[in-house]
């Protein structure tokens, strides 16, 4: 998991997952807590776990896995889903700050994160892929790399294992805040490969007519969970909660399968 470019407020609710987008106003967490808002930190670049399904810059409604499983968070604790925006590398600090009350991205679980946030229990396991032409067959596994040229979502899970595990050269390393943008470039042959989560990278691949190759000795798997402030129990209990009534029911399972069938990109 490892998904931005501005604040805005939603007007309305002109979809199902239609939700309220924190304006950049300086509202603390706990003043919107006050008036029964809960505040999700989010990378809406990062589909099918979350994604805008608008291009008017004044109005953005956001959907996906993730906004699916925030807003039933909200809704069962009586409070209504407000949504942050922001780079997926400061979605950590947003949480341990206060600025936003969770933040739900297809984030995996990593000791580095913990010491600085809590994590809920996972929900949903993941793991890496290539993203290569259809016709590439100089890439069959992850140290075919090394002498690539290779794309990476800013510090998601697959740039730490191309920049430290594979010690891809970092001249031969483009970063992107969106996995969108990469893929593009893997396409019009200015890459060799995009490493990135397999739920996105398989659904990209597949709507771009690119491939996405395994490497199961390479990518071990990830748990996405969902980060609260250090010392929240009362929200992390609420969290895990309906976490777990989800998963019980097969409901976070009926979310992949309905969003992995999306024309989302």
């Amino acid at each position: 998991m490892n998904k931005k470019l501005f604040k805005s407020v939603v007007l309305g609710a002109a979809a199902v997952m239609s939700v309220a987008v924190l304006a950049g106003c300086g509202s603390s967490p706990a003043e919107q807590t006050a008036s029964n808002k809960l505040v999700m930190g989010t990378n809406a670049q990062f589909p099918p776990f979350e994604f805008t399904t608008t291009n008017n810059p004044l109005v953005e409604t956001f959907d996906g896995i993730d906004v699916a499983i925030a807003k039933k968070i909200a809704e069962d604790n009586g409070k209504e889903l407000t949504i942050v925006d922001q780079e997926f590398e400061g979605l950590v600090a947003a949480v341990s700050t206060g600025k936003v009350d969770m933040a739900v991205a297809g984030m995996t679980v990593t000791p580095d994160r913990q010491q600085s946030v809590d994590f809920s229990d996972t929900y949903y396991t993941a793991t890496q892929v290539m993203v290569v032409a259809p016709d590439n067959t100089s890439i069959q596994k992850a140290s075919d790399l090394v002498d690539k040229k290779v794309g990476v979502v800013l510090g998601y899970t697959g740039d730490n294992i191309v920049t430290d595990d594979l010690q891809v050269p970092e001249a031969n390393i483009q970063r992107a805040n969106r996995a969108l943008d990469i893929i593009q470039d893997v396409k019009n042959g200015k890459l060799d490969a995009v490493v990135v989560d397999s739920y996105t990278g398989k659904a990209l691949a597949e709507k771009n007519g690119l491939k996405a190759i395994e490497d199961p000795e390479a990518f071990e798997a990830e748990e996405y969970a969902i980060a609260v402030k250090k010392g929240n129990t009362e929200l992390l209990e609420q969290i895990n909660k309906v976490l777990k009534e989800m998963k019980e029911s097969g409901e976070i399972e009926q979310l992949a399968e309905k969003y992995n069938t999306m024309d989302v990109e």
